[in-house]
């Protein structure tokens, strides 16, 4: 017997589907806020110092590394994050 074949009830199609109401989401997850700081390196400093500058930033002071721009000019500037992290009333 072909699709074509079925009998049908009027008013119904083959894609017509049951419409289900959404389903409520499990866990509500904010997005993390982040406080930034921003490193203008000049010129002169070469990609080794700058990359231990960085490495200092990011092992002593919790910064991962966000976005860096070398300029035209040679200079770098580097923009650095670290989540805000806010305790929660247990009261």
């Amino acid at each position: 017997m072909f699709p074509a074949d079925k009998p049908r009830s009027p008013g119904t199609t083959d894609f017509a589907r049951p419409i289900e109401p959404p389903r409520p989401p499990r866990t509500i997850r904010l997005m993390a806020e982040y406080s930034y700081l921003v490193l203008h390196l000049p010129r002169g400093t070469s990609r080794d110092a700058a990359r231990r500058i960085l490495a200092d930033h990011a092992e002593y002071g919790d910064w991962e590394l966000a976005r860096l721009r070398l300029n035209a000019d040679g200079s770098r500037k580097a923009t650095l994050r670290r989540q805000i992290i806010r305790p929660v009333r247990t009261l």
